[in-house]
């Protein structure tokens, strides 16, 4: 089905979700493989009478209400919120008093089929490549010298739901020596060339898929692998290092929106009319100009079911310093050294075990969840749990997906 060309008009009059476009168009899609079949299921499921929930009432009014259980799966645009929350709260002990620099990773198009045809490997590689690059140029005496810090978060997509792999790391302004014995700081504002850190890259990523093709693990069904590997590497690869942070509030921010994040979220959404969708887009070459792209609804499906991870796959990971293995002994000697207190009010990261989503979320937001919508007084409570309701289920997936 060919669609009109977006505009700055909503497309019809109502604002979809992505959940009923499944609904409504899922059919439309090829026969998914069982972990994509499962993603659909679960964001069409998500706060329905599918998963079960309970009804609240209030002790005041006594106002009644159904609210439905989420499906806590990652790629639903509605359930990213309260998990970016206690995310969050838990890298309050990486706050250190530092510049801390946002760098990113991209991997050029030629090498998009290659990373595609086996994700879990291709992302892997892509996070090795990624660490090694940082840390190896960070030691070398002429850059710093010393052992950096650094959290990396794989995002796949476009601002137009294309394949757009590209890793995106929050890094320390600087490190521990080798002997951990003083803070070596980077330059204000500067931490390293991208230049160098985009010749490593190259060489690290472009050694790591080649060894992969040699030995198999990869697979080459068209043959062209290694032809893909050679035009890559004659090209000059893109690496972005953006002005530091302001500062480790504003880091914290930051990630937040960042590692959470979805291909598109429902905000996005303009509207849908005769089969087809319309959503907002920042165009960045044009100054974040917004702009308006429709899509056949199938096209726009197939395009956010490429973004599905593969079942498992930690796509927020830490390096260096904030490897998980020595996280905390590493974060005390950087805490000596750059005297500060990791019991501050400010950095104290202890949560009560008994506390509660809704505790958390006022809290952190102020907004109280269980005040009443109706008097605003009164709070509700949870009088009544519902079963989940069973639905029909799709036929046995087959191994094709999008």
């Amino acid at each position: 089905m060919s669609c009109p060309a977006g505009h700055g008009r909503r497309a019809g009059h109502s604002r979809p979700e992505i959940a009923e476009l499944f609904r409504q168009h899922g059919h439309r899609l090829p026969v998914l493989s069982g972990h994509l079949a499962r993603t659909v299921h679960a964001i069409t499921s998500c706060r329905t009478a599918t998963l079960g929930g309970h009804v609240q009432e209030c002790d005041h009014c006594g106002h009644r209400l159904i609210a439905y259980n989420s499906c806590r799966n990652r790629h639903c645009p509605k359930c990213q919120g309260l998990d970016e929350l206690r995310w969050v709260e838990r890298q309050q002990e990486l706050l250190l008093p530092i510049a801390y620099h946002h760098v990113v990773f991209t991997v050029p198009d030629a090498l998009h089929p290659l990373v595609r045809r086996n994700p879990r490997l291709g992302y892997g590689l892509l996070f090795a490549a990624v660490a090694e690059t940082l840390q190896e140029v960070a030691q070398r005496p002429k850059n710093l010298g010393a052992r950096i810090g650094f959290l990396a978060v794989l995002h796949t997509w476009s601002q137009l739901l294309s394949y757009h792999p590209h890793i995106h790391c929050i890094v320390t302004g600087g490190g521990l020596s080798q002997d951990s014995s003083r803070w070596i700081s980077a330059k204000p504002r500067f931490l390293f060339f991208v230049g160098v850190l985009a010749r490593v890259f190259r060489g690290k990523l472009l050694h790591q898929l080649e060894k992969a093709l040699r030995n198999g693990t990869l697979g080459d069904p068209n043959g062209d692998g290694h032809a893909r590997l050679r035009r890559a590497a004659r090209k000059d690869w893109n690496i972005y290092s953006k002005p530091p942070f302001a500062g480790p509030k504003q880091v914290l921010r930051y990630l937040g929106r960042y590692t959470h994040r979805i291909a598109i979220a429902n905000e996005r959404l303009v509207g849908v009319k005769d089969g087809c969708v319309t959503f907002r887009w920042r165009d960045r070459s044009n100054g974040h100009a917004v702009r308006f792209q429709t899509f056949d609804a199938a096209e726009f499906l197939r395009r956010f079911l490429l973004h599905v991870l593969p079942p498992g796959f930690m796509r927020i990971r830490h390096y260096g310093l904030f490897a998980n293995a020595s996280r905390r002994r590493c974060l005390d000697a950087c805490n000596r050294l750059l005297v500060v207190d990791a019991r501050s009010p400010d950095r104290d990261t202890d949560i009560a075990p008994s506390e509660t989503w809704q505790q958390l979320l006022l809290r952190v937001t102020g907004n109280d969840v269980t005040l009443c919508p109706k008097c605003r007084t009164g709070h509700l409570s949870t009088i009544l749990q519902l079963e989940p309701v069973a639905t029909p289920r799709r036929s046995p997936p087959s191994s094709r997906s999008p």
